[in-house]
């Protein structure tokens, strides 16, 4: 199929490498990604560092809840996800922001999603968006900040200028009032409950983003509804699967 749409490399490209490892980010631009995602945990000592989960566990193999370290504490431990690489990618290691971002600034035209996550927010509040953006600072004008916590986003919207992304945590009318106050530059919505017909989107000034989607027939079908924002965990074989076009990155 062909489709004026953006596939945007969700956690880099974690069927091939470490999910969030500066390695997978790497393969993903260098393989023309314009949109990448990723996640952000906080360490105990203020660092922002890139983690899905609050729990090492999955990359390293050790029980190290993020906000209860130092990044001393985790930065020399191996983070290959073992159980799915084995040893190939024992070279890795939890990477800071700033060190994501010194990695994008090399990329200009590359727009990275920054998924601020619970666990940061109640460990530091709201003072964890200010962290984590002074991470970014660097790379600020690449940014969108995004989150399920409206809080976090009322916050970014009334502190900074970049745009912010809202991660919808259901489908309801509750959560479509709360995106028209919010006014997101993007509304972000899984596959789970993402409504099968386009009169069912909800209309506004945002653009739609649907998670997470792997093969080509979903990517016609969800742009088929007009969402041509798709987030994956198989950036480089999708984009050549699904003939994608790349609409104009105008970030």
């Amino acid at each position: 199929m062909t489709g004026r749409v953006s596939l945007v490399a969700h956690r880099g490209q974690p069927l091939s490498y470490p999910e969030n490892s500066l390695e997978g980010f790497s393969f993903v631009v260098e393989s023309g990604a314009s949109y990448i995602e990723t996640d952000v945990n906080i360490t105990s000592d203020g660092v922002p560092v890139l983690s899905h989960d609050a729990n090492l566990l999955k990359l390293t193999g050790k029980q190290i809840i993020v906000a209860d370290c130092s990044y001393d504490d985790i930065k020399q431990l191996p983070a290959g996800f073992s159980e799915r690489f084995g040893d190939q990618f024992n070279h890795c290691r939890i990477a800071t922001v700033e060190q994501f971002s010194a990695l994008l600034k090399d990329w200009p035209d590359v727009t990275c999603f920054i998924e601020i996550k619970e666990p940061c927010l109640n460990y530091f509040g709201l003072k964890a968006v200010d962290l984590i953006m002074q991470a970014l600072k660097d790379i600020v004008s690449q940014v969108v900040v995004i989150s399920f916590d409206y809080d976090a986003l009322e916050y970014m919207k009334n502190n900074y200028d970049t745009p912010i992304g809202y991660v919808l945590p259901e489908w309801s009318e509750e959560n479509r009032l709360k995106s028209i106050q919010l006014d997101p530059r993007y509304l972000f919505v899984s596959t789970d409950f993402c409504p099968q017909e386009k009169s069912q989107l909800w209309a506004g000034a945002w653009e739609w983003v649907i998670y997470t989607v792997n093969t080509a027939e979903d990517v016609q079908h969800f742009a088929g509804l007009g969402i041509e924002m798709i987030e994956t965990n198989r950036f480089s074989e999708l984009k050549v699967e699904s003939n994608i076009v790349e609409k104009s990155n105008d970030f």
